[in-house]
Formats: C-alpha cells, sequence, structure tokens
C-alpha cells in the first residue's frame, strides 16, 4: 500500500509556475514531480482563480479589509512572540536544551 503524498501550498504553486514557463513540458513537469497531469491541470485552474479573486478584491472591500487585517493580525502575534522570549530570557536565563549551544 503506498501513501499519498502531502503537498504544501508552495509546492503545487512552484509546480504550476514551473508548467507555465515557454515550451514547458507539462508531462514530464508531472513526471519528475511524481504527479499525474490532471492533478497539475487542478491546481493551475486553482491558482488562476486565486489570482482573479485577488485582483478583482478592491481597496475598500470587506474582502480586502479582512486580508489586511489578518496580516497586521500576523504581525502583531510575530511581535508579541518576540517580545515574549526576550522577557522570559530576563526571567529565567537562556534555555538550555540540546539545541541551545551549551555542552553536556
Amino acid at each position: 500500500m503506498t501513501t499519498r503524498r502531502q503537498w504544501s501550498s508552495e509546492e503545487k504553486l512552484r509546480i504550476v509556475l514551473e508548467g507555465l514557463k515557454p515550451h514547458a513540458n507539462v508531462e514530464e513537469i508531472c513526471r519528475q514531480h511524481g504527479i499525474h497531469s490532471s492533478q497539475y491541470y487542478t491546481w493551475r485552474e486553482r491558482a488562476i482563480a486565486g489570482m482573479k479573486r485577488n485582483l478583482e478584491a478592491k481597496p475598500d472591500s470587506d474582502e480586502y479589509r479582512a486580508l489586511a487585517e489578518v496580516s497586521r493580525m500576523k504581525k502583531l502575534i510575530a511581535d508579541l512572540t518576540i517580545a515574549n522570549d526576550v522577557l522570559r530570557e530576563d526571567l529565567y536565563g537562556r534555555p538550555r536544551g540540546k539545541n541551545a549551544g551549551g555542552s553536556s
């Protein structure tokens, strides 16, 4: 029994973009990555639909505002995580683990 491969969105996009290059041989690209050509074309159609949706989003639309809010929240979470790590180091010192750079 074979296990199914899980492809990240970045991997799918990279494969689709590879197939969109001039003179690209989609069958060969699919063979190299171990996917069926129908899977490639499904990914390509989804990528194009996503691009179309993003191009249609107006700066004053709810979808655009929601995307901007998600971006802002991700940055805020990243900033707070860094601040939390700095405070934790001040309180407890640098963590000592097998990857902390200390010798054991």
